[in-house]
Order: structure tokens, then C-alpha cells, then sequence
């Protein structure tokens, strides 16, 4: 009898846990960054109630999580293009009062796919940022070619062939073959000197 009940307990659970979703991987489909919202296919597939297995149909109008505050006069933007990896948050209501800047809705929908927000950089691997970022023990941005380092006492700006780099003793400007560095005590030039303007001594 106890078996049972314990039985009948963990279906009724588990039959009012179909519907309800919370976090799954995505990919990006589409991005409009004048509303700020995505279309994303979360990754995998959902069991329904009869036992079958269903792919999780794609999510429209999900708005985009980026770094901001100050009323948006802060922001850390970069690009997201179809095929980029996300996190899929399902939230616990309706989002549409949110959306809507308060104007309520009769919804009772908690934990529905329509609830979604998105977390882009979500991905199955590593990457060689993120073995620098180790391996350096700094904070690494990179674009392609463009790689930033920021580490506790130094930091470098690396494009191809050219690169800045400061420290607390010095900055070194290399563009090439030519570089440029200065220090507390001086300025060294390692290349050819042209000068459109006066030069000014000073005491």
C-alpha cells in the first residue's frame, strides 16, 4: 500500500513537471538589435505526457541578455549572429508585463517556452581565449585578428603584426619592425624620425 501511494506521488509530480521547463542550450536563428530580441531552437527534445519524445519547436521575440546598467548608457555590446550557442532561461511567468512596460495580461503560463530569455555564449568546447585567459591569468577580449590582454600588471593590445603594451614601468608602441617606448628616464625610437611641426625644448 505505502509503495503505492509513494508511486502515485512521484507520477503525479512527474506529470505536472512536463509542461514546465527552466534552462536547456539554444542556438540563435535570427537577431534584431533594434527591439534586442532573437529567435533561438533550444537543443534536444521534451518528453510528452504519452511517453513520446518531441524537439522542442523554435522561440520567437526572445529578448537578449547583454551587460548594461546605467540606463543603458553603459553597455557591453557585441556582435551575435545566427548560429551562435545561448543559454535558454525559461522564466517563471508571463514576460509580456515586463515587455509591455506593466500593462498586465490574464496569462497564467509559468515556466512556458514563451517565457524565454537568452544568454548568448553557450558552447559545447573551449577555446584558445579562454586557455590564454588561464594560462595568463588575465582577462582576455578578442575579435578575430583583435586580442586585448588585461592582466594585474600589465596590459597588451595585439592586432597582427602590431602591438601596445604598458606596465608600470614603460609603454611599448611595435607597429612592424619600428617600435616606440617610454619610460620614466626617456623616450626610444626604433625606426626612422619624421617630424611635420616644431620641436620645443624645455627646462
Amino acid at each position: 500500500m505505502m509503495q503505492e501511494f509513494v508511486q502515485q506521488i512521484e507520477d503525479t509530480i512527474r506529470e505536472a513537471t512536463y509542461d514546465m521547463h527552466t534552462a536547456l542550450p539554444g542556438t540563435i536563428s535570427e537577431f534584431d538589435p533594434s527591439t534586442g530580441m532573437a529567435t533561438v531552437k533550444p537543443e534536444g527534445s521534451t518528453a510528452m505526457k504519452n511517453g513520446k519524445r518531441l524537439k522542442y519547436p523554435s522561440i520567437v521575440k526572445v529578448p537578449v541578455v547583454f551587460p548594461q546598467a546605467g540606463g543603458q548608457d553603459a553597455v557591453i555590446a557585441y556582435p551575435v549572429k545566427p548560429g551562435d550557442g545561448c543559454l535558454v532561461i525559461i522564466c517563471e511567468n508571463d514576460l509580456k508585463p515586463w515587455m509591455s512596460h506593466g500593462k498586465e495580461t490574464e496569462s497564467d503560463m509559468k515556466f512556458d517556452l514563451t517565457n524565454a530569455v537568452c544568454i548568448p555564449g553557450l558552447y559545447s568546447e573551449g577555446n584558445e581565449a579562454m586557455r590564454k585567459a588561464i594560462d595568463e591569468k588575465a582577462i582576455v577580449i578578442k575579435n578575430k585578428d583583435m586580442e586585448m590582454m588585461l592582466k594585474e600588471d600589465e596590459l597588451q593590445i595585439e592586432y597582427k603584426q602590431n602591438r601596445i603594451q604598458m606596465d608600470k614601468d614603460r609603454v611599448r608602441l611595435k607597429c612592424g619592425e619600428r617600435s616606440l617606448a617610454v619610460n620614466q628616464e626617456r623616450v626610444e625610437i626604433d625606426g626612422d624620425l619624421f617630424v611635420k611641426g616644431s620641436i620645443v625644448e624645455g627646462g
